[in-house]
């Protein structure tokens, strides 16, 4: 009987061991191609492909918009306000509320706005839209407010507001108050200017 040579087990131990070498690397690169990152084309396809789930949204219910309770009476004597504004060319707003307030604003396009003596013609002509109202039973307001702006397109800016007692413009119309006296009595709030 013949003895193996040790160079016949040092081939067979060196030849496993390559053949399991071998073997893992197969192993390894098989995993490697399995696990390869996909193209953003085939992510794209397997995102389309994927059936979604939805859910069922339960509307909520919307109140019923509301506009302030008005009076019809009211908004009728805002039109006339707004064409007796647009009688002396003025541009601006009026808003008469229920809580006795003639408010009027004026957009001073022609002249820029410093003060109270700026606003004066403009201040003058929205005081005689409140008192033609007035003396047509249109309203009843027992104070008059008069916000300015000036500045030419968008740039609107706020100047001041004037608040005159309803009763003091009829003494005025009247010639009971002379214009001192009125300039005297009326409130007059100019915004902080900014350093």
């Amino acid at each position: 009987m013949t003895e193996p040579s040790p160079n016949r087990a040092y081939r067979i131990i060196v030849g496993v061991l390559v053949a399991a070498i071998l073997g893992i690397f197969c192993f390894a690169a098989a995993l490697l191609v399995a696990q390869r990152l996909p193209t953003s084309a085939a992510v794209a396809a397997t995102l389309t492909a994927i059936p979604r789930h939805s859910p069922t949204l339960t509307p909520t219910p919307t109140p019923v918009p509301t506009i302030p309770a008005t009076n019809p009476e009211l908004l009728l004597c805002q039109r006339r306000a707004g064409q007796a504004m647009k009688a002396r060319n003025m541009v601006g707003a009026v808003n008469i509320s229920g809580d006795h307030l003639f408010l009027l604003t004026w957009f001073s396009l022609d002249k820029q706005i410093f003060d109270l003596q700026d606003a004066l013609p403009g201040l003058v002509m929205a005081y005689d839209v409140a008192l033609e109202l007035w003396e047509e039973d249109c309203a009843l307001y027992d104070r008059v407010q008069v916000d300015v702006y000036d500045g030419p397109g968008d740039r609107q800016e706020y100047k001041l507001t004037v608040h005159t007692g309803m009763d003091d413009l009829l003494r005025w119309r009247a010639g009971e108050l002379s214009d001192e006296i009125l300039l005297e009595r009326i409130e007059v709030i100019q915004p902080t200017p900014v350093p």
